[in-house]
Order: structure tokens, then sequence, then C-alpha cells
């Protein structure tokens, strides 16, 4: 092009040398902003109070001394179970935009994240990334335009469930109950199948070992064979653990030993096996030269399941409330390379935020916001300046008062300081506590319950910077807040559409398919 420009436009010798120059000189900036590359760290089920650096009873080396040298996110928010957070973190939508804010996305069920919705993992691809998606996938298996591979990531290694055995990796779902047997008694018809795959293809030798183990190998491996020369690359890492069965090698339960609660003692094991393989991730990545240019970031999905052995202390409720036990969010961002770290960033934030931040913020690409129609921000400036937010309010849940199997009538918003909860308070099918399998009071570690009292209105307002744990309901007090606040929740339900939550399909029995569960629709 040069030559050309010399005989077509009379260039001189000694432009064509500053051209040169300018280009170079252009090359070695652009090399020295290379793009990042992104771990995501999506741990299931994690309370607010099972880390180490949060106080918890169990030592969590690795991830505290992630924790402790990079940016704390004090005022992060997720939803109330895993499959609508999930959706929302990948798409940078809320999930009652898109129908998923209702119900867990199991296997068997025909539904998932939308194919019009685009992923973290389609944006980043158009930017030179290489995308990998290790264990936990949760947003639909039906199709297999809906698995990891089809949505933009090169590689898969995981399940597509929302839970199964942790060393056999099988998935057992009741579709129907079974009315043939005598005398009137239901036994239940059990689909029951492999889930575990590499890419597309079954993985079948790995029974017996350790998910949790498999999947930090397997990180550590694409770490390993990553081509720096052919750009950055994004890790997906969602851990099957913390979320039930509690299983662990006897090794890791050994190391917990005085921990006086069962499922505590377990729980503990699951935990130090995920932060033994955090630890050689990191290893890995230092090993390989490249730490420093790497942005981990660490997310829950929703709250703690205290019923098995999580802890949201001193939050009130748990995983499948909309109390700050179920919503509030444990998450961290480190960075050698960040402007400003070690400290508790306070500013409100959401799960739909990562997508517009990781493809806007830390890879520096253009998002067509119109198209995709997000409701996630770019917080990157706000994460690693501490600057405001540009989130002015975060919609928590806006669920229908259907009665299906388990969540129902669930609304809640918060704007600034207030927060507003209305509707159903837990996962029972009426206002009642004991027993419930997500109580909304205060549960210690011992599993005790500490119920708030009963309260007839279903509406519970509180300002959250005052009142962090929820333990005054000031909604009397303040009827024009709760007006207010009504009347943004309205605004959101006048664009809601059906939320989706369809029976399992009795064509995606497993036997159908060599007892694997495999996508059974074209």
């Amino acid at each position: 092009r040069l030559w050309v420009l010399m005989e077509t436009e009379k260039v001189t010798l000694f432009g064509c040398v500053i051209l040169v120059l300018f280009c170079n000189a252009k090359h070695a900036v652009l090399a020295s902003q290379a793009k990042p590359n992104v771990l995501m760290l999506v741990i299931d089920d994690l309370g607010w109070n099972d880390f180490g650096y949060k106080g918890s009873d169990i030592p969590t080396p690795t991830i505290d001394k992630l924790a402790g040298e990079g940016i704390r996110l004090q005022q992060y928010y997720v939803n109330r179970i895993c499959s609508p957070t999930r959706a929302a973190l990948m798409s940078g939508r809320y999930a009652y935009n898109m129908g998923l804010a209702h119900t867990v996305i199991t296997n068997g069920r025909a539904f998932g994240l939308p194919l019009n919705q685009t992923t973290i993992a389609n944006e980043l691809k158009r930017g030179g990334y290489a995308t990998h998606s290790v264990g936990k996938w949760d947003l639909g298996m039906h199709k297999w335009e809906y698995t990891p591979t089809y949505r933009g990531f090169d590689s898969f290694y995981g399940f597509y469930d929302a839970v199964e055995d942790y060393f056999t990796h099988k998935v057992g779902l009741v579709p129907i109950f079974n009315s043939s047997a005598g005398d009137g008694i239901k036994e239940p018809l059990i689909f029951k199948g492999l889930d575990f795959r590499n890419n597309t293809k079954p993985v079948k030798d790995e029974d017996g070992t350790y998910s949790t183990n498999l999947f930090s190998g397997v990180i550590e491996d694409i770490i390993s064979n990553h081509n720096v020369d052919k750009g950055p690359f994004f890790i997906y890492a969602a851990y099957q653990s913390l979320h039930a069965p509690l299983e662990a090698p006897q090794q890791y339960i050994n190391e917990c030993l005085d921990i006086p609660y069962e499922k505590r003692r377990k729980f503990c094991g699951m935990l130090r096996a995920m932060d033994e393989g955090i630890g050689n991730i990191t290893r890995q990545l230092k090993e390989r030269s490249l730490l420093d240019d790497t942005i981990i970031i660490l997310t829950t999905d929703n709250g703690g399941q205290t019923k098995q052995g999580s802890n949201n202390l001193p939050l009130r409720g748990n995983k499948g409330t909309v109390f700050e036990g179920g919503v509030r969010g444990t998450a961290f961002v480190w960075g050698a390379k960040l402007p400003k770290l070690n400290y508790d960033n306070n500013q409100l934030i959401h799960a739909t935020d990562w997508l517009p931040t990781i493809v806007e913020g830390i890879a520096g690409l253009e998002l067509d916001k119109d198209k995709w129609a997000l409701d996630g921000y770019n917080v990157w400036p706000t994460i690693t300046s501490d600057s405001e937010t540009p989130r002015k309010e975060v919609l928590l849940n806006l669920d229908p008062p259907i009665p299906l199997w388990a969540y129902i009538g669930q609304a809640a918003i918060r704007v600034g300081d207030w927060k507003l909860v209305t509707g159903q308070p837990n996962c029972s099918m009426a206002p009642v506590y004991e027993g419930d399998p997500c109580p909304d009071g205060w549960i210690h570690l011992n599993g005790s319950v500490e119920l708030p009292p009963f309260t007839p209105s279903l509406t519970w307002l509180f300002n959250i910077t005052a009142d962090p744990y929820e333990r005054n309901n000031i909604a009397d007090k303040y009827p024009d807040v709760v007006k207010q606040l009504k009347e943004r929740i309205e605004v959101y339900n006048a664009t809601h559409i059906k939320q989706l939550a369809p029976p399992i399909d009795l064509r995606s029995d497993p036997a159908l398919f060599d007892d694997v569960w495999t996508p059974w629709l074209h």
C-alpha cells in the first residue's frame, strides 16, 4: 500500500518513514492495552457467612487472599434461586423479562435462556476471546441450540441440570406418579441418567470422581493449553458446589472435624475442596505468567441454603426468599493491575450488570444495547474507582401468584436506601414458618430459626442502609414510600410476560437415550 501511495500520490520517502513509524507506534500502544483474561467463578448456594474473610467458621485461605487483595462488592444483588440469576448474568437482562423468574430450569423441561438473547460468550468471541464453560449450565437442554457450545462457548465440560450427584454425575427426576399400583398407592416414576459432557459427548469414565476436583482440573488444563498468541480467554467456571447433596471426599471433611454440626461439617468439606481447587487454578495462572493479566470475578447465584449447612447471618432469610439472606450476594473482583484494590465497594450492583461490565468495561468492546434491551449497566468504573453507580434501583423479584411447586407471589425492589417486599415471604404455600425449606427469619449455625413476627399485610419496608438485617418493618410508618415503590413495581409489571414453568416432558426419559440426559427436541 505504501508503494502504491508513493507512485500515485508522490509521497516522499520521508513521509513514508513517518507513516511507518506512526503505524509501529500505534501497534505498540494497542499491544500495551491488550484485553485481559477473565475468569468468572460462580459458586452455587453460597451464603453470606460462609467464607473465612466474612468471619465464617470455615477456613478458606485462597478465597480469603483474593478477596482481601481485591474489591469486595457489599451491595451486590442476585436472584433468590439459581436459574434466574444465571440467566440474568449471562444475558444482561432481568429474568422476568425472559419468562425465567419463576422456577428452576431442570433437565426434562422444554425451556431455557431464549435463543434471541445474546450471552457474554457470544459478545466476547467478537473480540477474539477463547470462551470456555466449565461446570453447571442450568440454562436449558431440551434442544442442542440451548446448550453451551451453541451459545458462544468454544468448549464445555460439565452438566446441564441444576443438581446432580457429585460422584456418579447422575440426575434423578420424578416427572409423574404411577397410579397403577394397587390399593390406590401412587409410586413415583423416576427418570434417571448420566448428565456429564465434554462438549456434546457424554463422559462415562469419571464415575466415582468428585466433580469439584474434576472441574478445577479442567480449568487448569484450559489455562495450561491456552495459546496467548491467539488472544485472551474467558472461562465461565460454574462450580456444582456448594449445592446439595452434601457430598465431599472424606479427606476434606476430616479438615472440619471441629465443627459440631453434621451438615455444616460436610458443607465445610465441600468448601475446603473448592478453595483448594481455586488455589491450584491461580497457581497455574501464575506458572504460565497469566495471573497479572487476568481479572478474577467471584459471585454466588443466590443466598445460602441453611438446611444444607450454609449460613447467611447476620442477614435475614434464606435461599428462595427475597430478604437479604436470599438475594444479597457475596462477590468480589480481583486483578493485579486494577487502579484501586483492597476495599469494600458499597455501590448498588446487580447480576445483570456483568454482561455489559465484562464486555464493555473489561474487554473494551461495543454493545448494541438497543438490540439486546439490556437491564444491566457497565459498572466497571464503579468497581475499579469506587465512583457512583449508574444503577439507581434493583428489581429483586417479580413473580406472579401462581401456586406451582415452589415460589409464589413474591415481589421486591430496592430503590436507594429503601427496600419493599410484598407477597409470599417464604417457600411454603401459605404464610407459615415452621418447617419451611427457606425460612425468612435469622437462621443460626445449629439450624435454629429466630422467627420474625407474622405480618398479615404481607408488606415489608426497610431502610437497608440503617437496617441492613431487616429487623424493623416500617411500612406503616412510611405509607407514601410504600406507595411509591409499589408504583415502581407496577411499571415493571406493565411489561411482564408469562413466566415459564413447564412440566417434565416424558419424551426426555434418559432410558430412550442410552441412560444419558440428552436434548430430545429438534
